[in-house]
């Protein structure tokens, strides 16, 4: 009878395998069968599911041990997914939305495989993500509302985007409404973090402008936000200094040195 004890607690804590953890989007342990709501995506995002493979008991000796890969099992129609690496640590599998995926809920079911089957951690384990499809998942904020400037000199507004969506993504900033000006700058803003850029705007005439800044996913055209501020543009004779730094002189050779001496007297005035 006493032999028998170590074999039946062997037995035990052969098939009580402990959870596996979700990394990202959200932060949970894993249970066969599981739902988890994890937010919203854009369409045409990619977002990642990753995993900590590792699993500290369970299996056909209770040592634990590491499911080899994670896979997306089911997809709504037109989604597309990649599966993770094999034997990787973390595990991350990568699913994309279509660019035409209408605002809703959906669900994925994804499955963490061991290859060794019954020889090791046991049955597949399947769980499912809720995710909602929505273009509301950016902010943006620019200031100050308004600037004064001279022609030709930079005009520089602090923009913050925010990312509320639960996939990283590359944004750029771009503007309208200066004749003439064509600039953009490109941010990577992981999922639920903001990042703050300066972004210039330079008008070469006497004018008050309105000027829409503009942040847009690289992911999809449909994910986007807008800010209109204003750029009033004065001419003097400083501003006319600092507009010979800019530019090529198209000027006789003879008064090239001039405009030199005086594009350097304007850095004096900064």
């Amino acid at each position: 009878m006493r032999a028998s004890l170590p074999i039946f607690c062997l037995l035990f804590f052969a098939w009580g395998a402990s959870a596996v953890q979700m990394i990202s989007p959200l932060s949970s342990e894993i249970s066969n069968g599981a739902l988890f709501a994890v937010g919203n995506v854009g369409p045409g995002q990619t977002f990642a599911v990753v995993v900590n493979p590792k699993v500290e008991a369970g299996g056909r000796w209770g040592l634990g041990g590491a499911y080899d890969q994670l896979y997306a099992a089911s997809l709504p129609s037109g989604w597309s997914s990649t599966p993770s690496k094999l034997y990787a640590n973390p595990l991350q599998a990568d699913i994309t939305v279509p660019k035409d995926a209408p605002d809703g809920q959906y669900e994925v079911e994804l499955v963490l495989h061991d290859e060794s089957g019954a020889a090791g951690l046991g049955d597949d384990v399947r769980f499912r993500l809720g995710v909602i499809v929505s273009r509301d998942v950016m902010d943006m904020r620019a200031e100050p509302p308004s600037i004064t400037t001279g022609a030709s000199q930079p005009a520089r507004y602090s923009i913050t985007v925010l990312n509320k969506g639960i996939a990283n993504d590359v944004f750029s900033i771009s503007s309208k409404g200066v004749s003439n000006w064509e600039f953009s700058r490109s941010i990577y803003i992981p999922s639920g973090t903001s990042r703050t850029l300066t972004y210039e705007v330079v008008g070469d005439e006497e004018e008050d402008y309105k000027v829409e800044l503009l942040a847009r996913s690289s992911s999809s055209e449909k994910i986007s936000a807008k800010q209109e501020v204003s750029l009033r543009v004065k001419t003097d004779l400083l501003s006319d200094l600092r507009a010979t730094n800019r530019g090529v002189l198209l000027l006789p050779l003879p008064e090239a040195p001039a405009y030199f001496a005086a594009g350097l007297l304007s850095n004096l005035f900064k």
